[in-house]
């Protein structure tokens, strides 16, 4: 999954950068509603195709990737920019582990603003 390999990959500057782009991607109520609505799509969408697991699993990994960066970099946890990058990273594996759908592309496109950085999303937040 080149998302994954990508969190893998990060520095801790760019965990802070990224943190900075989530936060101004979703800074009105109405990022936030859709938002949430996003994640509903998705939700919805795992259990009606039975992949919660897989996708309990991505989520898991992703949250994991970003943390053992910040560990590498001596960087003490919690840290608010790490803990928005992993929270958002989880959402978003989620997402990627939805596969196709009425709605997944959409609520992709909601949940990848922030994250232009990434190569491999930088379609998805456009």
């Amino acid at each position: 999954m080149a998302f994954g390999h990508a969190l893998a990959g990060l520095s801790v500057e760019e965990i802070r950068s990224i943190a900075s782009d989530l936060a101004d991607a979703c800074n009105s109520p109405a990022d936030e509603v859709a938002s949430t609505r996003a994640t509903l799509v998705i939700e919805q969408t795992l259990r009606r195709t039975h992949r919660l697991q897989n996708a309990a699993a991505a989520a898991l990994v992703a949250a994991t990737s970003v943390q053992d960066v910040a560990h590498r970099a001596n960087v003490n946890l919690p840290d608010d920019d790490v803990t928005r990058v992993a929270r958002a990273a989880a959402q978003l594996a989620r997402g990627l582990a939805a596969g196709d759908g009425p709605g997944i592309d959409d609520a992709l496109h909601c949940l990848a603003r922030g994250w232009h950085r990434l190569a491999c999303c930088a379609e998805l937040a456009a």
